[in-house]
């Protein structure tokens, strides 16, 4: 059986976001997405309101294959720690895919066994971003089509 890790902050969880989690759970026999923090960083959600969406998204695309887990740390210690064999990370472009090499570079300096897989993202949705979406949102756009629904609504009820 091979674990792959979805990493992230999600806040929140865009249809871009999705769609790498569907494939990697068509890939690999058991996906974890874990939900890490920055401390640098002030979030629109907290990390189990974070996680709660990844659940709702992952439950209405009928990915059963796919759990949520809360993380703190480095990720090349929750990939020792947790028995992950492999991070998939999405690339929407090549400013992705350098700063991808940069952390997997960073992550086997840590963990040897840290692999990382890149899936090039959707054309259709490489240009979502959970920043474009806090964007919008402070300017009261519509991001009805960037998001899952369920994420629409906790969206429309945080206001």
């Amino acid at each position: 059986m091979v674990k792959a890790l979805v990493c992230g902050s999600f806040d929140p969880i865009t249809n871009g976001h999705l769609s790498l989690i569907a494939r990697a759970a068509r890939i690999f026999d058991h996906v974890v997405v874990g939900i890490f923090s920055n401390s640098q960083k002030r979030y629109m959600f907290s990390a189990e309101e974070r996680a709660d969406m990844v659940r709702e998204a992952c439950a209405s695309a009928n990915l059963d294959n796919v759990t949520v887990d809360c993380c703190s740390g480095m990720v090349a210690h929750y990939v020792r720690d947790n028995g992950i064999d492999v991070i998939v990370k999405g690339a929407r472009n090549t400013v992705d895919f350098e700063y991808e090499r940069t952390l997997d570079f960073g992550n086997k300096e840590v963990y040897e066994g840290a692999e990382t897989v890149l899936l090039i993202s959707d054309p259709k949705l490489g240009q979502i971003s959970s920043t474009i979406v806090r964007e919008f949102l402070k300017y009261g756009e519509d991001v009805s089509g960037l998001v899952p629904e369920s994420v629409l609504k906790r969206l429309r009820e945080k206001g």
